[in-house]
């Protein structure tokens, strides 16, 4: 065969086989790559952990407010339970929003004040599933700086 008939024969054949390609990808028939999601596959499992399990320790090894701000980023809710000696507390996240608290009687920033100065404790975080409708509540970090500013004031 003439070499320069075959060049014009296998140009002609990817010619039509890059046609035929763009068809099928146009038309959404061309085969999926393997390793592409696919909207048939089955939803990636939540890498929030399961409802039932905790996070839990201590405040000597942890403080508070460090706690607060993992969990206020992770966007976690729950219910935290703290405990220092015979007292106890909790603190309510919902989407990492500060909705409730309450320590020795008082509720809101007074309770968390409180809680945030305790240096020696235990602490067990509740994961619970996330709400469907929106929240209101605080942010831990506007939290965090109303509290420094009341430990400033009172020196």
């Amino acid at each position: 065969m003439n070499p320069v008939l075959a060049a014009i024969l296998v140009g002609a054949v990817l010619t039509i086989l890059v046609i035929v390609l763009l068809v099928r990808i146009s038309l959404g028939k061309a085969k999926q790559h393997p390793l592409e999601p696919s909207s048939t596959k089955q939803p990636r499992k939540s890498l929030l952990p399961p409802k039932d399990e905790v996070l839990s320790g201590g405040l000597q090894h942890m403080a508070l407010a460090d706690l607060l701000q993992f969990l206020a980023q992770g966007g976690h809710t729950g219910t935290l339970q703290l405990t220092s000696g015979r007292r106890s507390g909790t603190i309510r996240l919902v989407q990492g929003l500060v909705v409730h608290s309450e320590f020795r009687r008082q509720f809101d920033l007074d309770a968390l004040f409180e809680l945030l100065s305790l240096e020696i404790g235990d602490f067990r975080f509740q994961f619970e599933p996330q709400p469907t409708e929106p929240v209101r509540g605080r942010e831990v970090v506007d939290i965090l700086m109303l509290w420094l500013e009341a430990k400033e004031e009172s020196k």
